[in-house]
Formats: C-alpha cells, sequence, structure tokens
C-alpha cells in the first residue's frame, strides 16, 4: 500500500503524520477536509484512476462546488480518461455554468471532446425531461 501526501502528491510506504518532503500535517489536514473536499482533491491525484473515480462519485452526488475544478480539469489534464470522466459529471451535475461549459467543448478542435460533450449535454437533457415529464 502506498499513501500519498495531499499537499505535494509524493508518496511513502508508510501513514506519517507529517510529510518529510514539504512538512505538511497530513493527519490534520485530512481531518479539516469533508468527503466532497476529498474527492475534488483527488482530482489531481497522481495514481492514475483516482481522478476518474473522483469525478465519477462527484458526478453521481451531483456537487455543485465541483463544477469549477472539474471545468478546469478538462482544460488542464492530458490523460483522455480523465477529461472524458470529468465532462460525463459535469453534464450529471448539470449547472447552468456545467451545461454552458460543456457547450462551448461542442466546438472544441478535437473531434472526441466535440463528441463526449455533445452526448453528454444529449444524456443530460434526456434525464432531465424524464425526470420533469416534459416529452418536448
Amino acid at each position: 500500500m502506498r499513501w500519498y501526501c495531499p499537499g505535494c502528491w509524493r508518496d511513502f510506504g508508510e501513514d506519517l503524520a507529517t510529510c518529510p518532503h514539504c512538512g505538511l500535517d497530513i493527519h490534520a489536514f485530512w481531518d479539516s477536509k469533508d468527503y466532497v473536499d476529498k474527492l475534488i482533491l483527488a482530482l489531481h491525484h497522481p495514481e492514475p484512476t483516482a481522478p476518474v473515480r473522483a469525478a465519477e462519485l462527484l458526478g453521481r452526488k451531483r456537487t455543485v462546488r465541483a463544477v469549477e475544478p472539474l471545468m478546469r480539469l478538462v482544460r488542464e489534464s492530458q490523460d483522455v480518461f480523465t477529461v472524458r470522466a470529468a465532462i460525463r459529471a459535469l453534464a450529471a451535475i448539470g449547472t447552468a455554468t456545467a451545461r454552458r461549459f460543456l457547450e462551448t467543448l461542442t466546438r472544441h478542435p478535437a473531434d472526441w471532446i466535440r463528441a463526449e460533450a455533445a452526448a453528454d449535454l444529449g444524456r443530460a437533457a434526456s434525464d432531465h425531461n424524464t425526470l420533469t415529464g416534459d416529452a418536448r
């Protein structure tokens, strides 16, 4: 098992109270965070599947305060799986800000991002119509 410092993302083989690299009080740091804060921090975890899982959970929970971090992740990440998970999470959260951002992605230079954003916007609209009984 590996442990990571949430301040510098260095890893070590044991659960340390203080990071030997950056000096962060790891236990106090984690104790000061709620579950959503921890998921938002995990969007930048160095283990490649952690950001994907975090984005998926934030989308399932429809966490409004994750919209800005997810949009930033889409803009900054070079990992296709992470970006796809963030786009899907934004569609699931469905705030006006998230929808506007997804609409801008439908004009993105990368074909796969345009396609993912368009598909997720379509799914989100369909889900909304199903929930509200709006059959437009």
